[in-house]
């Protein structure tokens, strides 16, 4: 008697496709996922450094650097944010960088006043009183700044300042001129009290350098503007003081 054969199972031959696709998705899930984690929020990013590192500054590239530890983190203002003389120091700090003026321009802070002190040759021709272009500009700039703080201080002295030199022009005379052509421009167009601006001629009798080279005689040729909080201008920036706070 004959055996029954058994019915055998028809075998699928296109079932490693169902695996293959199954791969290939996870693949495309894979790489999708990497994707989404290369990119950043920026915003949220800073964020998180600036909380492990408050002295990390986010640098355009994406990356963190330590910044300059003088560097103040009020140091981005506007002349609409300047209130007080604190507020005024830090706009002039930061108008001086950004002008490249470091090297003619000096500005110190002290308990009740903000001293500025510039080289007389960014505003002013050599035995000149009238104030250049440029200079007018920095002045304007200035000015506004000072407009913005003048509610809060009660002085705005303008010292002038000249060197020992050869010249037919008599030293006191240069520095008054001066002191009160910057008084002028000021009062003309920035500050509304004028009984709060003040301009004095020193001539050649308060060098900050010996008259020796033509470099400490520039240095000496200078205009001081003292913005204070008092009337008493002198005791505000004592010398010495150690409470001054110098930028340049």
């Amino acid at each position: 008697m004959a055996k029954r054969r058994k019915n055998k199972k028809p075998v699928n031959k296109d079932a490693w496709l169902n695996t293959y696709a199954d791969m290939i998705t996870l693949i495309l899930v894979f790489f999708i996922l990497l994707f989404s984690m290369s990119t950043i929020d920026v915003e949220k990013y800073k964020k998180l450094v600036e909380i492990f590192n408050p002295a990390a500054v986010f640098e355009t590239t994406g990356s963190a650097a330590e910044s300059d530890a003088a560097t103040s983190p009020n140091e981005d203002i506007t002349v609409e944010e300047i209130v007080d003389l604190e507020d005024l120091y830090q706009y002039l700090s930061q108008y001086t960088k950004e002008n490249g003026l470091e090297d003619a321009v000096s500005i110190e802070k002290h308990d009740k006043a903000v001293a500025i002190k510039f080289m007389s040759s960014i505003f002013f021709e050599p035995d000149s009183a009238r104030i250049k272009a440029g200079g007018q500009q920095i002045l304007a700039d200035i000015g506004l700044a000072f407009r913005a703080v003048e509610p809060t201080v009660r002085s705005i002295r303008i010292d002038g300042h000249t060197a020992q030199a050869d010249s037919p022009v008599d030293d006191r005379d240069l520095s008054s001129d001066r002191a009160n052509e910057v008084l002028r421009f000021f009062q003309n167009g920035y500050i509304s009290d004028p009984s709060k601006l003040l301009s004095v001629g020193f001539g050649q009798y308060r060098p900050v350098a010996p008259n020796d080279t033509e470099e400490n005689r520039a240095k000496n040729r200078r205009v001081e503007i003292i913005i204070s909080e008092t009337d008493d201008f002198f005791s505000d920036i004592a010398e010495g003081s150690d409470t001054a706070v110098v930028v340049q």
